[in-house]
C-alpha cells in the first residue's frame, strides 16, 4: 500500500499501477524500488492492526496514514457504533450462529434414527447436545457463545 504527497495533499490509496498510468512516457522496471517511488513522492505505507478487528461494538475508519519519523504509518479512526449498526450486526451474527447450529444439527441427525446403534445414556446425551444446540439463540449475546460440547 502506498501513498502520494502532492504539495500539500496526500493521494491515500496509492498504486504503482497508477504511477505508471500518470507516467506513461517513462519506463518504470518491474520491480519498482522504494527508492525510485520516493523520486516521484510515492511512499510506502507500513500496515498497522486497527486492535479493534472483533469488536463489533466499535466502528473502525481508515484515515490518512500518519507520519511517523521517516515511515507513513496506517492510521485509524475508533468510535463507539451507532445502535442501529449493533443491531444489525448481531442480526448478521446470529445468522452465522443459526447456520453453524444447523449444520451441528444436520450432522447428529443419524443419532436419533430408529435404526441408530446409540442407545440408553449414550442416546440421552446426544438429544441434550441437540436440544442445546437448539437453545443456543436464547443465549445473550451472539459474540460470546457458549457451544454445547458434542458427546463421544
Amino acid at each position: 500500500m502506498y501513498l502520494k504527497v502532492s504539495g500539500s495533499n496526500i493521494i491515500y490509496p496509492y498504486s504503482v499501477q497508477q504511477l505508471k498510468m500518470e507516467n506513461k512516457n517513462i519506463s518504470f522496471p518491474t520491480n519498482v524500488s522504494d527508492s525510485l517511488l520516493e523520486t516521484f513522492s510515492v511512499y510506502k505505507v507500513e500496515l498497522k492492526d486497527s486492535g479493534y478487528d472483533d469488536d463489533y461494538t466499535k466502528d473502525v475508519l481508515e484515515v490518512t496514514p500518519t507520519l511517523s519519523g521517516s515511515v507513513y504509518v496506517q492510521t485509524y479512526q475508533i468510535s463507539d457504533a451507532d445502535e442501529t449498526t449493533l443491531n444489525t450486526r448481531k442480526e448478521i451474527k446470529w445468522s452465522e450462529i443459526r447456520e453453524s447450529r444447523d449444520v451441528l444439527l444436520s450432522d447428529s441427525d443419524w443419532t436419533q434414527f430408529q435404526d441408530s446403534p446409540i442407545t440408553g445414556s449414550k442416546l440421552t446425551e446426544w438429544q441434550t447436545y441437540r436440544q442445546s444446540l437448539r437453545d443456543i439463540t436464547t443465549q445473550e449475546n451472539p459474540y460470546n457463545i457458549t457451544w454445547p460440547t458434542k458427546p463421544e
